[in-house]
C-alpha cells in the first residue's frame, strides 16, 4: 500500500481541523449568535408559493432546516458554502428531496442570472472582505420581483470590550494600535452601508430593521476563550496591539481592566444585528 504524501496527509490534517470547527460554531457560536440573526431572516422572508431559494453561507444548517419548513412542498432550497459545514449542515435537514447542498465559494456564486426567487445570506455575505460585491451577487441570481435578504452586525457590537480596549490602548499600548483601533470600528458596518449595499446592487424597496441583545460572560477569561469570540473577532483585536510581548501585555492588561470593572457581576457584550432586505425590480 502507498503511503499517503505529504501534501496529502496536510490536506486531510487541515480537513480534520476545519470539521473539528465546523462542530465547534454548531454547538457553541450558532446557539447564542447565528441562531439570533437566522429569526432576523425569517422575520423578514417572504414564504411565496413554488419558490426557488438560494441560501448563502448556509453553516451548519439550523437556518436551512427552518427555510424548508417554512417553504411549501413545490419549493427547493440550494444552500452553499464550505465542505465541512456542508456535511454538517446536510446532516441536520436528513434528507429533504427540497434541499440540495452546494460546496463552493458565496462571491461569485455557481448560480444563474435570475435563477431564484429568494436570496438569503445570514452574516456571510457582510462578514466577507467585499459585501458590496457579495450582495451583488444575490442580486444577480434573482429573478424579477425576488427578494434579497442578508443580516449584518453592525457597528456598536462589541462595544463594551472595544470601550475597555481602547482605554487600554491608550494607556499602555501605542498610538498606532489606537489609531488602528480606531479604523476597525469606524469600517464597522451601520445601518447606512447596510442600506447601500442592497441599493447599489440595483433592488428596490430596500427596509432595514435593526434589534439589540446582550451575550453575558462570567469573567474576561470566559470572554476571550469563547468560541464565538475565538473564531470570529479575537484574531483582528490582537492584530491592533501589535506582535509578541506588546500583544501580550496589551491583552493582559485588558483582562485586568475587565475583571476589576465587572468584579462580581456578569461583563455583557451587546450585538446590534441588522436585517436588510430589498427587491429586484420588474422589467418595464
Amino acid at each position: 500500500m502507498t503511503p499517503p504524501s505529504d501534501d496529502s496527509a496536510a490536506a486531510a490534517r487541515a480537513l480534520e481541523k476545519q470539521e473539528r470547527l465546523a462542530r465547534v460554531y454548531d454547538a457553541e457560536v450558532e446557539p447564542v449568535f447565528g441562531q439570533r440573526f437566522a429569526e432576523l431572516v425569517l422575520g423578514a422572508v417572504e414564504a411565496r408559493p413554488a419558490a426557488r431559494v438560494v441560501e448563502v453561507g448556509c453553516a451548519t444548517g439550523a437556518l436551512t432546516a427552518e427555510l424548508a419548513r417554512r417553504f411549501d412542498a413545490r419549493s427547493r432550497v440550494s444552500a452553499i458554502d464550505d465542505a465541512p459545514f456542508v456535511a454538517q449542515a446536510r446532516a441536520r435537514v436528513g434528507g429533504d428531496p427540497r434541499v440540495t447542498f452546494t460546496v463552493g465559494p458565496r462571491s461569485p456564486l455557481a448560480a444563474p442570472d435570475a435563477s431564484a426567487d429568494v436570496a438569503v445570506s445570514n452574516l456571510a455575505a457582510a462578514e466577507g472582505a467585499e459585501p458590496s460585491e457579495a450582495v451583488r451577487e444575490l442580486a444577480r441570481v434573482l429573478a424579477p420581483g425576488g427578494q434579497a435578504i442578508v443580516t449584518t452586525a453592525l457597528r456598536g457590537s462589541w462595544a463594551e470590550f472595544l470601550d475597555i480596549y481602547r482605554d487600554v490602548l491608550l494607556e499602555n499600548g501605542t498610538p498606532e494600535g489606537v489609531a488602528a483601533l480606531d479604523r476597525h470600528v469606524a469600517a464597522m458596518p451601520d445601518g447606512a452601508a447596510a442600506l447601500a449595499w442592497l441599493e447599489g446592487a440595483g433592488l428596490t424597496d430596500v427596509e432595514l430593521t435593526v434589534r439589540r441583545w446582550e451575550i453575558l460572560f462570567k469573567s474576561a477569561r470566559e470572554f476571550f476563550f469563547a468560541p464565538l469570540v475565538e473564531l470570529g473577532p479575537l484574531s483582528r483585536w490582537k492584530r491592533i496591539a501589535g506582535r509578541g510581548e506588546d500583544m501580550q501585555d496589551v491583552f493582559f492588561f485588558t483582562k485586568e481592566a475587565i475583571d476589576t470593572y465587572f468584579r462580581g457581576r456578569a461583563f455583557p457584550i451587546t450585538i446590534v444585528g441588522a436585517v436588510v432586505r430589498g427587491r429586484k425590480p420588474r422589467a418595464p
